[in-house]
């Protein structure tokens, strides 16, 4: 069995699990997340497209987990479970085998958390589950297993500081590969390339790679584009240890940078900086987008931010690596030692030809906020 925590640690999780579906004044929840079932079980798949899900409930048994047949190998080398249900995709109907599980535990008309805002639950698998379970009562619980997560132990951060080696190593080869002539798919594939070499997973997102005025595009992925001389590119990318995830975004000037480029990245580090100073323990979730946006508002760059500044992040599995705190007004999280969260003002000027990417993860610790990359947050000029 190839678990990254002891066995006690995932006790440990149960039991808080446990802990959190009484607070909530529920019986039982079911989870389809894949990060929230690794992080409760080590089970380690991309099979998530087809429907799988774990049953916790509140007796003594272990949860159950149910996934198809052809994850059995991989159940049974990665999950510390020792009694999955499996079920055959060509013949079950998986929504049926877990109603028949929750039956089996005395759930049928319990009050039951469910993931409702998860990609890996859809509509029609929800509507085929309230048939089959008409006395239940349902809750939305998508979060409740991520709020667990947000504040990391010592373990997990020493998988984030690894992920970050190994992000700066793959941001610092595509970067050297950066010249004129090549493609932006290209210096993605460099940076894959360099990712694996470092040892990283495969990360929830892949590289993304955008320069001229696709540089503008925040979320764009490489495309066939030749970067050529006076060219922005962007590069954003992240790296997964035991599916824990640090990211790190960086622009860079191919034949260097006009004054406008410069003085919008000049900004933006500073601003950048100042959100990394105010991350303080004690302090707000909102504090470090205040503290960025008091200084891109010396040059009107506030209006430019597409993005929110920042989001906890930790385990992921693709199309996504963000956890439920967002650093944004209106979120309620307090910062405290032990959370891990990105900090990335981006900025897009589609009007003036490009855009600006600027980013890492970074670690709200008892003396402050430390930045796990340790590339320095300047413009490339190459």
């Amino acid at each position: 069995m190839y678990l990254p925590f002891d066995l006690a640690t995932y006790a440990e999780r149960l039991e808080r699990t446990r802990g959190a579906i009484r607070e909530q004044e529920l019986d039982a929840i079911v989870v389809t997340l894949p990060d929230a079932i690794h992080w409760l079980t080590g089970f380690d798949t991309i099979g998530y497209l087809w429907a799988q899900s774990l049953l916790v409930d509140l007796s003594a048994d272990e949860p159950v987990l149910h996934t198809r047949t052809t994850e059995m190998p991989g159940a049974r080398a990665t999950c510390w479970l020792r009694e999955p249900a499996f079920y055959d995709i060509a013949k079950v109907d998986p929504v049926q085998i877990l109603a028949q599980t929750i039956r089996e535990r005395g759930l049928a008309d319990a009050r039951i958390g469910i993931d409702l805002r998860s990609f890996t639950f859809l509509p029609a698998q929800w509507d085929e589950l309230k048939r089959l379970l008409p006395e239940a009562t349902f809750a939305d619980t998508t979060d409740l297993i991520a709020e667990l997560r947000v504040v990391k132990t010592p373990e997990e951060i020493t998988y984030q500081r690894q992920a970050a080696e190994m992000a700066d190593h793959a941001l610092r080869a595509a970067i050297d590969a950066l010249r004129p002539g090549v493609s932006e798919t290209y210096i993605a594939g460099v940076a894959a390339q360099a990712l694996g070499e470092a040892g990283s997973e495969y990360a929830a997102i892949p590289p993304m790679v955008v320069s001229g005025p696709r540089s503008a595009l925040v979320h764009g992925m490489a495309g066939r584009r030749t970067i050529s001389k006076g060219d922005v590119v962007c590069i954003e990318l992240g790296a997964a240890v035991h599916r824990y995830h640090a990211i790190v975004m960086r622009t860079a000037v191919i034949g260097g940078a006009n004054a406008r480029v410069a003085e919008v990245h000049a900004c933006t580090r500073e601003g950048y900086l100042a959100a990394v100073a105010a991350a303080r323990p004690g302090a707000a979730a909102k504090a470090p987008d205040e503290a960025c946006n008091a200084v891109l508002e010396r040059l009107d760059l506030v209006r430019r931010r597409c993005h929110r500044i920042g989001y906890s992040i930790g385990v992921a599995y693709p199309p996504g690596w963000l956890e439920p705190m967002m650093l944004v007004e209106g979120d309620p999280h307090v910062l405290q030692p032990g959370m891990s969260f990105s900090i990335e003002p981006n900025l897009a000027l589609h009007d003036e030809g490009f855009g600006i990417k600027l980013g890492d993860t970074v670690l709200c610790t008892d003396d402050g906020a430390e930045r796990l990359s340790k590339i320095e947050p300047d413009l490339f000029e190459v």
